[in-house]
């Protein structure tokens, strides 16, 4: 851990002495049941494959201390970690807290909050840790709680209101905001009731919906999403002209109107099975001005993420699909 501290702070990553006592102490390998190989490599490590496929990770290593130093984290402080990222987080922000200090996790996914329950039992606390599967259930076992820090885990459009009331005066709260292909780290602080914004920077994280991670690669939902993301992405770079976004919308109304129980292609799909596929055929219908675009958004769906703590002398970057960006 050591050595992987220090490559960090040599790639310029800042870590205070307190995060690096919590991460020296509390070994990551307690809250997986794979290999951490990855993970002194600086990148995400997976901990759970769900029984619909999903493959779940925690963050790489340069993002949990980047989110630690963001969150500003002293002593005796109570903090609401909604999702779980299997308790790897929950355990350092605990050993960060102290004694005096609370932690308390929000999991609506009953695979991912079981596995987590398990995981934090076999952990030697040193304050509270308290697992929960929505904030009504929080409420019902902890009451009208306020919350010095809330860090939201994974990626959402928008922070709803029912968060905003769990944080106290002069509390903030962290949160990936924006689309699938990429958001902005937001800090949002309660100034005695005034709202005050500060952009952290670009990240990509998982949804903070699990369910949304085990969709099919060919779900009209997840695709139209995708496409919806990136043009608005390639939007703010270049700015499209208004008959490529006019018929991004239309193409994505086309997909969205798609019921949601398509059958997906397996293994033994014919390539008439696959043109005669309605997604395939939506998209297909769209080839004259989508086509030429297709390579740009295949690189969006390709990217790697930097891993400024790897062990190459200047990092390295972990390439593959979609969800490998996931932090």
């Amino acid at each position: 851990m050591l050595e992987l501290l220090e490559r960090l702070r040599m790639a310029g990553i800042p870590i205070n002495p307190l995060i690096s006592e919590v991460m020296e102490s509390i070994n990551p390998s307690i809250f997986t049941d794979f290999s951490v190989e990855p993970f002194w490599n600086d990148l995400p490590v997976p901990f759970l494959r769900t029984k619909l496929g999903a493959l779940k990770t925690f963050s790489a290593p340069h993002m949990i201390v980047t989110l630690l130093h963001h969150l500003e984290v002293h002593q005796g402080q109570k903090i609401l970690l909604i999702g779980s990222k299997s308790g790897y987080f929950a355990a350092l922000l605990d050993g960060m807290v102290g004694h005096n200090g609370m932690i308390a996790i929000i999991e609506p996914h009953d695979e991912v909050k079981s596995f987590t329950v398990n995981k934090i039992q076999n952990y030697d606390s040193m304050g509270i840790i308290n697992i929960f599967s929505n904030r009504f259930e929080m409420i019902d076992n902890l009451g009208e709680i306020k919350f010095d820090r809330v860090i939201i885990s994974g990626a959402i459009n928008k922070i709803p209101l029912e968060v905003e009331e769990l944080i106290m005066d002069q509390g903030f709260l962290l949160a990936p905001i924006g689309g699938p292909v990429q958001q902005r780290l937001v800090k949002r602080e309660n100034q005695s009731g005034q709202w005050l914004d500060t952009d952290l920077g670009g990240v990509v994280f998982g949804p903070m919906d699990a369910s949304l991670s085990e969709r099919s690669d060919l779900d009209p939902e997840y695709i139209a999403d995708h496409i919806e993301d990136i043009f608005h992405l390639l939007d703010e770079l270049v700015e499209l002209d208004n008959g490529t976004m006019g018929n991004m919308r239309e193409l994505v109304s086309m997909l969205r109107e798609l019921p949601g129980d398509i059958p997906d292609l397996d293994e033994f799909a014919t390539e008439e099975d696959i043109i005669k596929h309605p997604v395939i055929s939506i998209l297909m219908s769209q080839i004259d001005w989508l086509g030429p675009m297709w390579p740009i958004i295949n690189d969006y769906l390709s990217l790697g993420i930097s891993n400024p703590g790897g062990f190459g002398v200047d990092g390295q970057e972990y390439l593959g699909g979609h969800e490998d960006l996931i932090p």
